[in-house]
């Protein structure tokens, strides 16, 4: 019997797990909906669960603000990136560009309002917030491991300081967003700030340590 009532309360919770997700889901879903309709800070917890269909405590389980949920939405849409990077060349230099310029592509789509948002969640999270962090090092691991890569494929030699660039391309590639939030995106588009970045600042650098 102790074996049959183990079995009945594993089944429930796998039930609540699922059902956990699901909500999530509806959230994030909402706010992907209602982002596409107006301006980020237009939007309320109170729209956000009635397009979800869902009550308003059920929020509050899985996020204390909308600005998290806008956080996830734009952590999700990096998924494809890491992808998009590897899969577009074998050339150090192009998979790193390709991966710049795809991520401020999805960044300038997301609006102005989420992209300051996730620079406030990098350099000054509420606690317990994480989303930006999150982001942070998925971009960080994933630089740093395309220039490994070039180095075992002795694209870059052998005393190429990948952590070293990694962090300066971190540095310019967060800069460049800082910046378009500051100027509210009025100078230039963030696309066109990571190409003249890419060409005259990525390229010579990759260039002083390419292999034999």
């Amino acid at each position: 019997m102790k074996g049959v009532s183990f079995c009945l309360e594993e089944g429930h919770m796998g039930k609540r797990q699922d059902a956990a997700l699901q909500t999530r889901k509806k959230i994030i879903e909402a706010m992907k909906e209602l982002l596409d309709e107006k301006k980020a800070e237009e939007i309320n917890i109170e729209e956000i669960t009635q397009r979800a269909h869902i009550a308003k405590g059920s929020f509050y389980t899985h996020f204390k603000r909308k600005e998290d949920v806008i956080s996830e939405v734009a952590l999700l849409e990096y998924d494809v990136v890491k992808d998009f990077a590897f899969q577009s060349s074998d050339n150090i230099y192009e998979q790193i560009s390709a991966y710049l310029k795809k991520s401020v592509e999805i960044i300038e789509k997301n609006t102005l309002q989420v992209a300051q948002q996730w620079i406030k969640s990098v350099s000054a999270p509420l606690e317990n917030e994480n989303s930006g962090i999150k982001k942070y090092q998925f971009d960080k691991e994933n630089i740093l491991n395309l220039l490994i890569q070039a180095q075992n494929r002795q694209e870059l030699n052998e005393n190429a300081p990948v952590k070293v660039m990694t962090e300066m391309i971190m540095d310019n590639y967060y800069g460049a967003v800082v910046t378009w939030c500051i100027n509210k995106g009025k100078e230039r588009s963030l696309v066109e700030s990571i190409d003249h970045y890419c060409r005259y600042g990525l390229k010579p650098i990759i260039d002083i340590y390419k292999g034999n």
